[in-house]
């Protein structure tokens, strides 16, 4: 709720209590005086008990108005920094998959939650997700980071391999689901299932070759 809604809200709430509590206390103050047909000072202990019950209750209303709009405020910020995580990550994926020249997993027609292709410089680039636990233990589901990870050719020995930490980049976080299946033999389809804070998002994109046309 805007700021000037609120405002508004809370001095129309104010102007009717008073009038009413006004209103009440002359009514009150006039029967009181018809029945005792005396002038008295001061206010009893009755009349004190309803303007504090009237002032409580219109600090109720008052506080609860600004609970909700601080509340749907905070909604809206996670919403928007969730939905830029879940771009930035897709077009990270995305900018990968255009770098490579061949699809080696899955096969056509086939999903799976492992991509693995060939680039220009016939390396093999593997992108896989790995299960995140603090995250899994927060949303008590299975969370997980999606890496990819680079196999040079040219210092890759098949005989002894060696994993290479400086070969092994994080592309996006945050993801419960994810799966990549085949179109053709040049382009795929990715659907991504997020999962922040108890909400789930989720997306589905293309992705195609170098040079293959399908996006650009």
């Amino acid at each position: 709720m805007p700021e000037s809604i609120l405002a508004s809200s809370e001095i129309k709430i104010y102007n009717y209590m008073r009038y009413n509590m006004r209103k009440f206390l002359q009514n009150w103050g006039l029967a009181r005086h018809c029945s005792c047909n005396r002038a008295r000072s001061g206010f009893t202990l009755a009349e004190i008990s309803v303007v504090v019950g009237l002032v409580s209750l219109l600090s109720v209303m008052i506080f609860k108005f600004y609970f909700q709009s601080n509340r749907a405020q905070t909604n809206l910020i996670e919403g928007l920094q969730m939905q830029n995580t879940i771009v930035t990550g897709v077009n990270k994926v995305l900018r990968e998959i255009r770098l490579g020249t061949e699809f080696v997993v899955p096969d056509l027609s086939e999903q799976s939650t492992i991509l693995v292709f060939s680039d220009f410089e016939n390396n093999t680039v593997a992108i896989f997700p790995v299960l995140n636990k603090d995250l899994t233990k927060n949303e008590s589901e299975n969370i997980y980071d999606l890496y990819r990870y680079k196999a040079v050719t040219k210092t890759f020995d098949l005989s002894a391999p060696v994993h290479d930490p400086e070969n092994l980049d994080l592309l996006c976080s945050d993801i419960s689901d994810i799966n990549f299946r085949l179109a053709n033999a040049r382009s795929l389809t990715i659907t991504f299932a997020f999962k922040r804070a108890g909400k789930s998002y989720q997306t589905i994109t293309e992705g195609s070759l170098m040079n293959s046309g399908d996006v650009k």
